[in-house]
C-alpha cells in the first residue's frame, strides 16, 4: 500500500494516464466493427499488411483516397502484434488518446494548479463521445493526439526557450499532416494566430523559425505522399487533396451539412456530461486571460477550431475534436473556480440541463430501436439511459448534502460507468444483428465464390478478412455462371426489382447505423 501511495506522490500524472488508458480501450474488443468509417480504415490497413503496398492504399482493392496513412501504419502494428481483428485496429488509438490525456493534465497541473488538472482529466474521460472516438479505428485519435503535442510543445518553447521544445512541434505537426493532411497544421495556425493576437506577441512570430519548421514537418510527410502519388499515377494526389480537404470545406459531403450552429451544438454534445457548462466556462476563460497564458491558449484552440469548422460546408462530430484536449482545460479550470467560490447555482443549472437531456436521449433511443427492422427487439435497451438522468436529478437534489466536489465526481462517474454498459454490453448485443452476421454463414466459406454488385455493407471485408469482386453490370451476373452468391446492398429501386426477379432472395438485412439495407441472392435453383 505505501508503495502505492509513493508511485502516486512522485508520478501522479502518469498514474491518472493508465487510468484514462483503461477507459479508452475497456471492451473495444467485445463488439465487432460495424460503422463505416471503422470499417473502411481497419480493412485499408489489412489490405496494406497483406500486400506490402505501403504507399498505395485500398480497400476492396480499389484505390482509397479518403486518408493519408499513419493509422494504418498503427493498425498494421496491431494487428501484427494482436491478429486482425477489433483489438488490434483500435489498441493505438486508445494509446494516443492516453498520450493526449498525459500532455493535457500535465501542462494544466504545472500552470493552473493540481485541481484544475484534476477536473480536467475527469472532463477528459468521462465525455462520452470523445473517449469512445478513441474507442474507434479511424485517424481521428492520431491527429488530435498530433496537434495537441504540437501546440504545447509550441507553449514550453514560449516559457523554456528549449529547441528542442520547437522541433518537437514541427515534428509533431509532419505526424498531423500524416494523420489525416494539411487540416493539422491548419488547426495549430490558427489556435497560434488568435494566441498572439490575444497576447499581443506577434513581434515573436519569427523567433519560432517558421521556415526551418516548414522544411521539418515536410521532411516527415513529404516523401509517403510523394511515393503515394507515384505509385497511384496521381490519383491519390488529386483524390485525397482535392476532394476529400478542399471539396469537404467548400461543398457539402454525404449529407453531413448544416447552418452555423451545428458545430458548437456538436462540440458541446461531443463534451457531456460537463459540455453544458462549455459556454460558461469559455466566458470566463476569457474574462480571466491574463492570469494564465496556459488558459489564454486553451481559450484561443478552442474558439479557433470552433469558428473554422462552423464555416466547413461539411460538418461532422469528429472535427473540431482536436480542440477538445483543451475545452476540457478551460472546464477544468471553470470547476475549479466553482468549487473554490462554492458557486452551487452555477453547477445546479447544468445538472437541471443534464437531466432534460437525458430523458431526451431515452425517449430517442427507444424510438430510434423501436423503429429500426432489425434492432426493435433490443429496444427496452433504450431504459438503461436513465441512469444519465435519473443520477443527474439525485445529484442536484441531494446537493446540500455534499460538496460541489463530490456532486462533480458523481457527474462524471454516472458518465463513465454508461460508458461501460455501452462498449461492454450495448454495443455486443446490436452487433448480433448487422448485416455480417446473418450472411456469414452463407458465404464465410472458402469455396463459395460470392460477386458483389454494385456496393455492400463496407463491414463485410474486414469482418471475414477478405475482398469480394465487384460487378457493376446487371449482364455480367447473367453471363457468369460460376458464382455461388450475389452480395449487394444498392439502393436503386429498378435494380433491386431487377435482382427479385432473376435470382432468389436468400437474406434481406438492414444496417445498424447507415440506411442501406444489404441483400443477398443465389441462382435460381
Amino acid at each position: 500500500m505505501s508503495q502505492i501511495t509513493s508511485l502516486l506522490r512522485k508520478y501522479p500524472w502518469l498514474i491518472f494516464s493508465l487510468i484514462a488508458f483503461l477507459v479508452f480501450i475497456q471492451f473495444n474488443w467485445s463488439y465487432s466493427i460495424n460503422i463505416l468509417d471503422e470499417a473502411k480504415n481497419s480493412e485499408a490497413a489489412r489490405e496494406m499488411l497483406v500486400t506490402g503496398r505501403w504507399f498505395y492504399p485500398t480497400f476492396n482493392d480499389v484505390i482509397r483516397t479518403d486518408k493519408p496513412p499513419l493509422h494504418y501504419f498503427f493498425m498494421a502494428l496491431g494487428y501484427l502484434v494482436f491478429g486482425v481483428g477489433p483489438f488490434g485496429a483500435r489498441f493505438f488509438s486508445a494509446v494516443f488518446g492516453a498520450l493526449t490525456f498525459y500532455l493535457i493534465v500535465k501542462q494544466t497541473a504545472k500552470e493552473l494548479g493540481n485541481k484544475s488538472a484534476i477536473y480536467s482529466g475527469l472532463t477528459f474521460v468521462s465525455s462520452l463521445l470523445f473517449a469512445h472516438e478513441f474507442h474507434m479505428a479511424v485517424p481521428d485519435p492520431y491527429l488530435i493526439f498530433a496537434v495537441t503535442w504540437a501546440i504545447i510543445s509550441f507553449y514550453r518553447f514560449e516559457k523554456e526557450s528549449s529547441k528542442a521544445q520547437l522541433w518537437m512541434a514541427y515534428i509533431a505537426i509532419g505526424l498531423g499532416l500524416l494523420a489525416k493532411g494539411p487540416i493539422a497544421a491548419v488547426i495549430v495556425l490558427l489556435s497560434a494566430a488568435l494566441y498572439f493576437t490575444l497576447t499581443q506577441q506577434w513581434s515573436k512570430l519569427f523567433t519560432y523559425q517558421p521556415f526551418v519548421g516548414v522544411f521539418i514537418s515536410l521532411a516527415i510527410a513529404a516523401p509517403w505522399y510523394y511515393m503515394a502519388h507515384i505509385a497511384t499515377e496521381g490519383v491519390f494526389t488529386e483524390g485525397f487533396f482535392l476532394d476529400h480537404n478542399l471539396n469537404r470545406f467548400s461543398d457539402q459531403k454525404e449529407g453531413h451539412g448544416g447552418p452555423f450552429i451545428i458545430t458548437p451544438l456538436l462540440v458541446i454534445a461531443g463534451l457531456l456530461p460537463f459540455g453544458v457548462w462549455l459556454i460558461s466556462a469559455l466566458i470566463k476563460a476569457f474574462h480571466l486571460r491574463q492570469r494564465s497564458n496556459w488558459l489564454t491558449l486553451c481559450f484561443s484552440v478552442a474558439i479557433a477550431v470552433l469558428i473554422f469548422f462552423s464555416f466547413s460546408s461539411t460538418k461532422l462530430p469528429n472535427y473540431p475534436m482536436p480542440a477538445f484536449g483543451f475545452m476540457t482545460v478551460v472546464l477544468g479550470f471553470y470547476f475549479s473556480e466553482l468549487v473554490s467560490n462554492q458557486n452551487s447555482k452555477a453547477l445546479k443549472g447544468g445538472l437541471w440541463v443534464l437531466t432534460i437531456l437525458g430523458i431526451v436521449l431515452t425517449i430517442g433511443a427507444y424510438l430510434g430501436l423501436a423503429t429500426h427492422r432489425s434492432l426493435f427487439l433490443y429496444k427496452n435497451l433504450a431504459f438503461f439511459i436513465l441512469i444519465l438522468p435519473i443520477s443527474s436529478l439525485l445529484i442536484v437534489l441531494t446537493l446540500k448534502a455534499r460538496s460541489l466536489h463530490q456532486s462533480l465526481l458523481l457527474t462524471a462517474l454516472s458518465w463513465m460507468i454508461f460508458g461501460s454498459f455501452l462498449w461492454g454490453y450495448l454495443f455486443g448485443q446490436i452487433s448480433l444483428e448487422s448485416p455480417v452476421v446473418k450472411v456469414s454463414p452463407y458465404i464465410n466459406q472458402p469455396s463459395i465464390q460470392t460477386l458483389v454488385y454494385q456496393r455492400m455493407d463496407p463491414a463485410f471485408p474486414i469482418q471475414l478478412k477478405q475482398t469480394f469482386k465487384t460487378v457493376q453490370k446487371r449482364e455480367v451476373l447473367l453471363t457468369n455462371p460460376s458464382f455461388d452468391y450475389i452480395l449487394t446492398n444498392t439502393k436503386n429501386k429498378e435494380d433491386i426489382q431487377w435482382l427479385d426477379t432473376h435470382f432468389e432472395k436468400v437474406v434481406e438485412a438492414p444496417a445498424l447505423f447507415e440506411d442501406h439495407t444489404t441483400r443477398l441472392y443465389q441462382p435460381i435453383k
